[in-house]
């Protein structure tokens, strides 16, 4: 129980450390640059498809770049459900639905803390 809470305290930590969102921000930029590229009228085929190899290979790069982060930030909770698997002694995610519920408060209660009350302090 006490290694679960730990692993989901890394998880919101290395989420928070990371840089998550801007990288998703720039996959839907790309996105958006290729509808806005589909859409334009005017512009021969020729050039709309050698743009859209090119933003597709962009948007490839984006998304494994954002899918990897994503990875990293999910690899401690990712890492004890592997140990949890090939060790089923230890049984770190093996407790009743009510101790699993009991977790809930703790680590939401350190995402708000950690995300939304201590940087407001600090910048009082």
């Amino acid at each position: 129980m006490i290694l679960c809470f730990l692993a989901i305290v890394a998880v919101l930590e290395l989420a928070r450390a990371l840089p998550l969102v801007p990288a998703f921000q720039e996959l839907a930029a790309c996105s958006r640059q290729a509808m806005r590229l589909m859409a334009r009228k005017g512009v021969s085929d020729w050039g709309k498809e050698r743009a859209l190899r090119i933003l597709s290979a962009r948007m490839f790069v984006r998304s494994l770049r954002a899918g990897g982060l994503l990875l990293a930030a999910a690899a401690p909770l990712l890492g004890l459900m592997a140990i949890d698997a090939n060790w089923a002694e230890i049984g770190v995610l093996q407790t009743d639905w009510t101790a699993k519920l009991a977790l809930m408060p703790f680590t939401l209660g350190y995402a708000v803390l950690r995300w939304q009350v201590i940087p407001r302090v600090q910048r009082s």
